[in-house]
């Protein structure tokens, strides 16, 4: 387990309310009450005129992503055409990029190492 995990254990009289709260799906989940919105939530803004030096900063060091940047605006027309979908593009291939965003930090294990 992770430092800082909990762990849950289903072989309990109460499985049915635990899967009930963090199943994401479940209608009474705490996902669908909010509970877990903070996971979902972009944090960190970037101003555009930061994000356009990043991706000259970006083509600049790296040709192989010159290249898919050139494909994706030929073979893309709605990329091509959307200003925050290219500036985005480069934001996801920096290092301040957020890799958990939308990551739901609920797991389910079939069982637990060593048990």
């Amino acid at each position: 387990m992770c430092a800082g995990a909990l762990f849950v254990p289903i072989a309990q009289p109460l499985a049915r309310l635990v899967l009930a709260l963090f199943e994401p799906q479940a209608p009474d989940s705490f996902a669908s009450w909010g509970f877990f919105n903070a996971c979902f939530e972009d944090k960190e803004h970037t101003e555009p005129y930061v994000a356009e030096q990043i991706a000259r900063d970006l083509l600049a060091a790296d040709a192989d992503l010159r290249l898919e940047f050139e494909r994706r605006l030929k073979t893309d027309a709605e990329f091509s055409t959307n200003p925050a979908a290219r500036l985005e593009f480069f934001l996801r291939r920096h290092a301040s990029w957020d890799e958990r965003l939308n990551l739901y930090p609920v797991f389910r294990v079939n069982h637990l190492p060593g048990a």
